[in-house]
């Protein structure tokens, strides 16, 4: 198991690679095989998988930190990182010891595809599931190896299943045609009564079987800290960017870009709202780790509040970098401006459904609910 420390100490040390593939990644709406290769070698679909089986199980604060990392060096590798990092800590939690060895065993780095909505129907069959569905924004689908998909039970059942699809099982659509998160390739994935035996299925509403109490968490809430953390990665490195940009960039007479006071006011602004965000997610992310810990999970309205805070957080540092970005010129709107990239990818972030403004709906629901005699 490696600490939070040494796994930032390990993407820092591969800066320079996983930024060298960052703009093949955009022009394949793809990860390229040597960012393949680079997530593998950092062990990244490992970092939320439970401890007990060779995994980090890196609490939510730590994933802020982690994903923020990987992110500021490549979004896709970031993006699509949380995604087989989260589908790989679920699967380890919730399958049986027979499927942890068909899936984890020989020391494997399994990279999964996955979507959390139940967007198949399945049929019981001898020794498992049968499976259907059409399954859209899989990130990472070109280069998983396989995929956690969810199912309803066909009929008048209820039952809802996760199910550990193989990767050849499976068919992928071209239509990851997108103006953000060009590199994830988050196209749709279907399939066909695919038999998925026993040992690769999980009921979503058990008790984990390994783990801690982070995986009895709602999805928004497990995903929290990972889709923060790319926020604030892609916003960091605009900042940074911009930063370097400014002491070169002269417009027309109008001299150095980083001489402008108004530029000067408005990097200002915009560093004190990245940090500002960072911190106040780092504080209610460690907080909820540690009611989690001490009370082996959160109660409805503790998530509402992490969730809210994802939202919150996301929107502040999108929101501030979209103003000095304004600031660039038309140097930055080349496909070969990381500026651009990151301006794009932010918004792509604050798009995700689990950082939506709803969040807000639902906390503030939540705390009226006290005093609210129609509750």
């Amino acid at each position: 198991m490696r600490n939070i420390e040494g796994l930032l100490e390990e993407i820092n040390a591969r800066h320079a690679d996983l930024d060298e593939t960052a703009e093949e990644a955009e022009r394949l709406n793809a990860a390229p095989p040597a960012l393949v290769d680079l997530m593998r070698d950092l062990r990244v679909p490992l970092v939320k998988v439970p401890s007990e089986i060779g995994g980090d199980e890196l609490s939510m604060a730590s994933q802020l930190r982690y994903f923020e990392a990987l992110s500021y060096s490549n979004p896709t590798a970031g993006w699509t990182g949380f995604n087989h990092a989260g589908a790989a800590g679920m699967c380890a939690a919730k399958l049986s010891d027979a499927g942890i060895d068909v899936v984890f065993g020989s020391g494997a780095v399994p990279f999964f595809g996955a979507v959390a909505a139940p967007s198949g129907v399945f049929s019981f069959a001898d020794g498992g599931i049968k499976l259907s569905g059409h399954y859209r924004y899989v990130s990472g689908a070109g280069h998983a190896e396989w995929f956690l998909l969810a199912g309803i039970e066909s009929g008048e059942g209820s039952s809802v299943r996760l199910a550990a699809v193989r990767a050849d099982e499976v068919s992928l659509s071209d239509n990851w045609d997108v103006m953000a998160l060009k590199g994830t390739g988050s196209v749709d994935v279907t399939l066909e009564d695919v038999l998925v035996p026993d040992h690769l299925l999980a009921d979503p509403t058990a008790k984990p079987v390994r783990g801690g109490p982070m995986y009895t968490v709602g999805y928004q809430t497990y995903v929290a800290g990972e889709n923060l953390g790319f926020s604030i990665g892609v916003c960091q490195r605009l900042v940074d960017e911009i930063t370097r940009y400014a002491t070169s960039k002269f417009r027309a007479t109008d001299g150095r870009l980083a001489d402008r006071g108004a530029f000067q006011y408005e990097l200002g602004k915009t560093q004190l709202a990245v940090q500002a965000a960072r911190a106040f997610g780092s504080v209610e992310l460690a907080a909820a780790d540690a009611r989690c810990t001490s009370n082996n999970g959160l109660d409805s309205a503790e998530e509402q509040k992490v969730v809210a805070t994802l939202a919150f957080c996301t929107e502040t540092a999108v929101n501030a970098v979209s103003h000095l970005y304004h600031f660039a010129g038309a140097g930055a709107i080349f496909n070969s401006s990381v500026l651009q990239r990151c301006f794009r990818d932010a918004h792509g972030s604050v798009m995700h459904h689990v950082a939506s403004n709803i969040a807000y709906d639902k906390y503030g629901k939540s705390l009226l609910a006290p005093l609210d005699p129609q509750e």
